[in-house]
């Protein structure tokens, strides 16, 4: 399992419009864990904070972008995998052209051959998987609220995708969707965090920029 979760610095404001792509020297790995059904561990005192909504056009833009330093070691293949990360979404983060939306953790596009993505759009978690067979899109049956730290997991077990959302301190909730997502690659398209990005690994316009501050990003494979 890749962690993001040290990088990059603590406390670093990526206001501005710029990419965040310094690739780690090394992963932290961590134990494999089932879905939080209760989050007790709490986030960094100070954590990467993404641009705050502006309603201008352009907007400012952020992200965090990974490369996989071997080919296809980002994709998921036919295999069973999780992502996700810990975010506190501020409390105005859309509405314009340029930003009407909050990507949190997303690899490849809507018109991609494949994807994985959560996004927090109108404060609503939701995951969509796609790969050679088809897509799966989940959505969480409550709104979040704003200013407080959540984690949020999407995993694909099967034909079964599911997003788990827990408040820290609070019990979690986990949703359900099913149908045949199949094989995923996606070659040498980057992993980005706050937002989509191009082929690249540069920012685009109207890209859904995530207004807030994200710590915990991983993504287990198999």
């Amino acid at each position: 399992m890749i962690d993001f979760e040290s990088a990059p610095a603590v406390g670093q404001d990526l206001d501005g419009s710029r990419t965040w792509a310094r690739a780690r020297s090394s992963w932290r790995w961590r134990p494999p864990t089932t879905p939080r059904s209760r989050w007790s561990k709490a986030p960094a005192e100070a954590t990467p904070r993404f641009p705050a909504y502006t309603g201008t056009t352009p907007s400012p833009e952020a992200l965090i972008v990974a490369k996989a330093k071997e080919a296809g070691a980002l994709d998921p293949l036919d295999q069973d995998f999780r992502f996700g990360a810990s975010f506190m979404l501020d409390s105005e983060s859309s509405g314009s052209k340029a930003d009407d939306g909050d990507n949190l953790v997303q690899r490849g596009s809507f018109a991609s051959p494949g994807q994985f993505k959560i996004q927090i759009d109108r404060g609503v978690p939701s995951c969509r998987i796609l790969g050679d067979e088809g897509e799966v899109f989940v959505k969480a049956g409550t709104a979040i609220s704003p200013e407080v730290w959540y984690a949020v997991s999407c995993q694909r077990a099967g034909s079964e995708v599911s997003i788990s959302v827990t408040q820290y301190g609070e019990q979690g909730q986990t949703w359900t969707a099913a149908g045949p997502t199949g094989h995923i690659t996606l070659g040498d398209l980057p992993l980005a965090v706050g937002g989509k990005v191009s082929s690249e690994g540069l920012t685009v316009g109207s890209g859904d920029q995530f207004n807030g501050s994200v710590d915990d990003v991983f993504l287990q494979i198999g």
